[in-house]
C-alpha cells in the first residue's frame, strides 16, 4: 500500500507576480551593475590619466623650481662678481689686479674666465687669454657683450649666446657689465665666461624620461643651455607655441608631439628668473610619464572583462535560485502571514515567554514560547534555536540573572523595564527590555540601544577631553578633582597638584604662528605623560596651562621629583615642523592637606606658586608659600598703575637724533616713550614694556604713542621748525592684532601732517608669524608714503631678500654688531657684508648704539649711511630737539 503524500496546488500566476519582478530584477541589476562598472572604470581611467598628467606637470614644475633657484643663485654670484670687479676697478683707478679673483669658481667648481676691455674695445686684462680668438679681438666693438653694454643706458648684466671657445671644442657663455669711471662715464666692459653646461644641473632620467630635457632659455627664445637624457650636446629651438606661452613668468603646458621634431608629446613647465632674462624649462616625455597609467589601464580593462563574464554567470544562477525560492517563500508567507504582520514589521525583537514554577509556586526559570527573527538575532540565535529553550540555558549569550530578575518583577508588578548588556560577540552590546504580563505569559520587546549608548559615551568623552591634545580638559578637572580630594580625605592620604605654565610659548606663537603653537602643545602633552608616574593624571586647563594630579604621596619630596622631571623634559628645546622651539616649564605645587583642603584653594595656591617661579627666572618649580600673596598683590598693583597711566596719559616722549654718517646732518628722530610715574619718577621702557606686552596693554599704549608723535610733528610744523621725519616703534603684538595702516591713516589725517614725516620701525620677529598678512599691510603702509625700517636687525629670523620683498627702506643694525667695531676684524667684516648686501637690495643702513669715536670712523669707511647712539646724541625732550637740530646745522655750515 503506497504512503499518502499530500499534493499542494500550484500557486496562481497572480500570487507569484510579486516574485516575478524579483526574478527579472537579476538581469536588470546585472545590466545596471555592468554598465555602472564600465562607466566608473572609464571615468576612473580618464581621471587616472589626468592625474598622471598633473603629476608629470607637478614633477616638471618642481624640477623647474629647484633649477630656477640654483640658476638664479649662480647668476647672482656672477653678477655680484662683475659688480665687485667694477667697484674695485673704480677704487684702483683702472689698475685692477685679477689675481685677487683667481680663487673664484663657476657653479660647477671650475675657475672663471675674467677679462676686462677698455672703452676703445681693447683687451686690458684677462686671466685666460686663450679663450679669445684673434678674429674676436679684432672686432670686439661688434661683439654683443661689448656693443650692448656701450650703447644701452641700463646698468645690468648681459647674457650672451653659447658659442665655441677659441681653440677648443667646448662652448662658452659670456656675461658682461659696463665699467664706469668716477664720473660715471663708460670706461669699458668686464666679462666673465664659463661653460653653459653649468647653467643647467644634471637631472634624473627617471623623472623626465629618456626624451625629456632641461634647458635655460633666453628672453629672445634662444636656448643658452639644454640637456637631453643627461647630455648637453643637443641644442635646438623650442616650439613657437611654447615660446609664446613662456611670455608668462611661470606656467605649465602639455605640448603635443606635432610641435616637436621627434613627434613626442611632452609635459613642460617653465619659470622666469627674477632679475635675469632667462627662463628655466623642464619637459617630461609622454611615454615615460604615462607608462604606469598604461599598465594600469590594460590590467583594469582585462579585469573588467573578466568581471562582466562572472557577473553574467552570477545573474543566470541567481535567476534560477530566485525562481525556486519564490515558490518556497510564497508558501511560507501564506503560513505565517498573520504572525509576520504582528511582529516582523517591527525593528524590535518580540518574545512570548512563560514562567517555570518550582516547589512552593516560586518562579525558577522562564521558557520561550515564540519569538520573531529580530528578537532571536538580538540574542545571537535563530528563531528555531530559541523557541522552547529555557532562559537558564542561554548563559554566555544573555545576562541570565539580570534578565530573570526583570522578568520576575514583571510577573509580580505587571510590567518592568531595564537595559541589559549582551554577552555574545557581535554588533549588539546593549539592549533595552520591556516586559508586560498578559495572563500567564509575558510579552517582551527588545530594542538594540548599542549606538545610543555609544553616542552618549562619546558625548561624555568629548565634554571631558581636550580636542587638541587628547588630555582631560578643564571640565574634567572640575568634575573629577573634587571626588579625588574627597577620596584622599576619606583615606587620610596626601595628594598634590602641579600647575604648569610653559615659558616662551607666546614667542613660538608670534614667531611661527598658531599652527606651530598647536603642534607644540601636542608634543608637550606627550612629554608630560612620560614625565609623571604611572597613575598620575595630566590635564590641560587651556592655552599653555596644564595640571598634574598626584595621589597617594608619602611626602612633598615625591611631588618635587615629579616636578623636576617635568622641568627637565623641556631642556634642549622641542623640535616642531617650523624649527626648534625653545620653551621651558614653570611649575607651582600645592598639596592637600597642608596648603589647602578644597579644590578651589588647591588650584589657586598652585597657580600662585607657579607665578612665583615665573617672576624669579622661570623654568623651575616651587611649593606654595603664603608669603607669595605679597608678590601677587604687587604685580596686580603695577598692572593697575599701568592701566591708569594709559588712561591718564602719564607718558612722555623723548627723541634721539639720527644723523648722516658723512655730513653729521640730522636726518631723522626716533621717538622713545618714558613713563612719568607719580611716585617712582621717570621709568624707562625696560621697566614697563614687558608687562604691557604680557597683559596686552601695549596695543593701547602704542596707539597713544602714534597719536602723540603725530601731534608733536604738527606742533613743530606750526612753529615753523624745519621738517624732520620721526620714527615710531610698533610692537609685534600691536602689528599682529591691529590694522596699523588704518591707525596711521587716521592719525595723519587727524593732525594734518604728510606721511613722509613719519617712519615705522618693526622688529624681525614681527614679520615671521604671517608673511602674507605682513606683506599686505606693509605694502599698504608703503603706498601711503610712510618709510619702513627694520629695528634691531640681526637678532631675529628674517633674511635680506625677504625684507626687500616686504618693501623695507632701511635696516637699523643692532647695537651688538656696532659694539664689536674697532675691537675685532670679524665684527667689521660682518658689518661690511650687511651694508654691501643692503645697498645691493636698495636699502640704507643705520648703525645703532654708536658710543665711541673709532666706531664712527669705521662706519664711515664702510659707507654706512646713518648713525644713532649716545655718542651722537642722548635722547632729548621735545622742547630741546629743535635747538639740537639748529646747533648741528650751524656746525656743518
Amino acid at each position: 500500500m503506497k504512503a499518502w503524500v499530500p499534493r499542494l496546488r500550484p500557486p496562481s500566476l497572480a500570487a507569484l507576480r510579486p516574485y516575478l519582478l524579483f526574478i527579472l530584477l537579476w538581469p536588470v541589476a546585472g545590466l545596471v551593475i555592468a554598465g555602472a562598472s564600465w562607466f566608473f572604470l572609464v571615468r576612473n581611467l580618464i581621471e587616472d590619466r589626468q592625474a598622471a598628467e598633473r603629476q608629470a606637470l607637478d614633477t616638471t614644475a618642481g624640477i623647474v623650481q629647484v633649477q630656477a633657484e640654483q640658476t638664479r643663485h649662480s647668476l647672482a654670484l656672477v653678477d655680484q662678481l662683475l659688480m665687485t670687479i667694477r667697484l674695485q676697478w673704480q677704487i684702483d683707478g683702472g689698475a685692477l689686479r685679477l689675481d685677487r679673483f683667481r680663487k673664484i669658481a663657476d657653479p660647477a667648481g671650475m675657475p672663471l674666465n675674467i677679462s676686462i676691455f677698455g672703452p676703445n674695445a681693447t683687451l686690458r686684462l684677462t686671466n685666460a687669454r686663450g679663450i679669445w680668438s684673434r678674429e674676436e679681438l679684432n672686432k670686439v666693438d661688434e661683439l654683443p657683450f661689448f656693443a650692448v653694454q656701450r650703447l644701452r643706458a641700463a646698468d645690468d648684466m648681459y647674457i650672451g649666446m653659447p658659442m665655441p671657445a677659441a681653440g677648443s671644442p667646448a662652448r662658452t657663455v659670456r656675461f658682461s657689465r659696463k665699467l664706469v669711471n668716477q664720473d660715471g662715464e663708460f670706461s669699458g666692459v668686464a666679462v666673465v665666461s664659463f661653460d653653459p653646461e653649468n647653467l643647467v644641473a644634471e637631472y634624473d632620467r627617471a623623472q623626465l624620461g629618456s626624451r625629456g630635457f632641461l634647458a635655460a632659455v633666453g628672453s629672445d627664445g634662444a636656448p643658452r643651455a639644454m640637456k637631453w637624457d643627461g647630455s648637453s650636446d643637443r641644442i635646438g629651438a623650442l616650439p613657437a607655441n611654447l615660446l609664446l606661452a613662456m611670455q608668462s613668468p611661470r606656467g605649465s603646458a602639455i605640448v603635443p608631439g606635432r610641435e616637436f621634431a621627434d613627434g613626442v608629446t611632452r609635459y613642460v613647465s617653465w619659470k622666469a628668473l627674477d632679475g635675469f632674462p632667462l627662463v628655466v624649462v623642464a619637459a617630461a616625455d609622454q611615454p615615460h610619464a604615462l607608462a604606469l597609467y598604461r599598465e594600469r589601464e590594460s590590467a583594469s580593462r582585462q579585469t573588467a572583462r573578466d568581471a562582466s563574464v562572472a557577473l553574467l554567470v552570477f545573474v543566470l544562477a541567481g535567476m534560477t535560485l530566485s525562481g525556486r525560492l519564490a515558490l518556497q517563500r510564497h508558501r511560507l508567507t501564506v503560513a505565517h502571514d498573520a504572525y509576520r504582520k504582528a511582529t516582523e514589521a517591527s525593528t524590535e525583537g518580540f518574545f512570548i515567554t512563560a514562567p517555570v514554577y518550582g516547589d512552593g509556586g516560586r518562579i525558577i526559570d522562564f521558557v520561550t514560547v515564540d519569538c520573531n527573527e529580530q528578537g532571536a538575532a538580538l540574542a545571537q540565535l535563530t528563531r528555531d534555536e530559541l523557541i522552547g529553550k529555557r532562559l537558564s540555558t542561554l548563559a554566555g549569550k544573555l545576562p541570565v540573572e539580570p534578565a530573570a530578575a526583570l522578568l520576575t518583577q514583571a510577573m509580580s508588578t505587571g510590567s518592568a523595564e531595564g537595559d541589559l548588556e549582551a554577552l555574545a560577540e557581535g554588533p549588539v552590546k546593549h539592549v533595552r527590555v520591556k516586559a508586560r504580563r498578559s495572563g500567564d505569559v509575558l510579552a517582551v520587546t527588545l530594542r538594540d540601544v548599542t549606538l545610543e549608548r555609544a553616542h552618549m559615551l562619546n558625548l561624555e568623552r568629548k565634554n571631558f577631553e581636550d580636542a587638541l591634545t587628547g588630555l582631560p580638559n578643564r571640565a574634567w578637572v572640575g568634575k573629577c578633582l573634587p571626588d579625588i580630594v574627597s577620596r584622599a580625605h576619606a583615606r587620610g592620604s596626601r595628594l598634590a597638584v602641579l600647575f604648569i605654565d610653559l615659558d616662551g610659548f607666546k614667542a613660538v606663537n608670534d614667531t611661527y604662528g598658531h599652527a606651530a603653537g598647536d603642534e607644540l602643545l601636542q608634543i608637550v602633552a606627550r612629554r608630560l605623560k612620560v614625565a609623571v608616574r604611572p597613575g598620575d593624571r595630566v590635564a590641560r586647563l587651556g592655552g599653555d596651562e596644564f595640571i598634574v594630579i598626584l595621589e597617594n604621596l608619602h611626602d612633598n619630596g615625591e611631588a618635587a621629583q615629579v616636578a623636576a622631571r617635568v622641568v627637565q623634559a623641556f631642556h634642549g628645546g622641542v623640535a616642531i615642523a617650523a624649527g626648534t622651539a625653545t620653551v621651558g616649564a614653570s611649575v607651582g605645587i600645592s598639596s592637600c592637606p597642608g596648603d589647602a583642603h578644597d579644590v578651589d584653594t588647591l588650584l589657586r595656591h598652585a597657580d600662585i606658586a607657579m607665578y612665583e617661579v615665573k617672576t624669579h627666572g622661570k623654568n623651575g618649580y616651587q611649593f606654595f608659600d603664603p608669603a607669595f600673596y605679597g608678590a601677587i598683590r604687587q604685580r596686580q598693583q603695577r598692572e593697575r598703575e599701568l592701566q591708569a597711566a594709559i588712561d591718564e596719559n602719564q607718558f612722555v616722549l623723548h627723541y634721539q637724533v639720527r644723523v648722516c654718517a658723512t655730513t653729521q646732518r640730522v636726518v631723522s628722530l626716533e621717538a622713545l616713550v618714558r613713563w612719568n610715574h607719580p611716585t617712582a619718577g621717570l621709568l624707562y621702557p625696560d621697566e614697563f614694556i614687558p608687562l604691557a606686552e604680557e597683559t596686552g596693554m601695549i596695543v593701547a599704549l602704542g596707539e597713544r604713542v602714534v597719536d602723540c608723535v603725530c601731534a608733536q610733528i604738527a606742533a613743530w610744523s606750526d612753529d615753523g621748525c624745519a621738517p624732520v621725519p620721526v620714527s615710531i616703534n610698533v610692537s609685534s603684538r600691536q602689528f599682529n592684532e591691529r590694522d596699523i595702516h588704518a591707525l596711521f591713516t587716521r592719525a595723519l589725517a587727524r593732525h594734518g601732517i604728510p606721511p613722509d614725516r613719519v617712519e615705522v620701525e618693526l622688529t624681525e620677529s614681527t614679520m615671521i608669524r604671517d608673511p602674507e598678512r605682513t606683506s599686505s599691510h606693509l605694502h599698504a603702509m608703503h603706498a601711503l608714503g610712510i618709510r619702513l625700517l627694520v629695528d634691531d636687525f640681526g637678532t631675529g629670523y628674517s633674511s635680506l631678500s625677504m625684507l626687500q620683498q616686504l618693501d623695507f627702506d632701511m635696516l637699523k643694525v643692532d647695537k651688538s654688531f656696532t659694539r664689536r667695531l674697532g675691537t675685532d676684524c670679524q665684527g667689521e667684516v660682518l658689518f661690511a657684508a650687511i651694508i654691501t648686501m643692503a645697498h645691493a637690495l636698495g636699502m640704507k643702513v643705520v648703525a645703532e648704539g654708536v658710543e665711541r669715536p673709532e666706531q664712527v670712523e669705521v662706519l664711515r669707511r664702510l659707507h654706512c649711511d646713518e648713525l644713532q647712539g649716545y655718542y651722537i646724541a642722548t635722547p632729548l625732550d621735545a622742547k630741546d630737539v629743535q635747538a639740537e637740530i639748529r646747533r648741528r646745522r650751524a656746525a656743518i655750515v
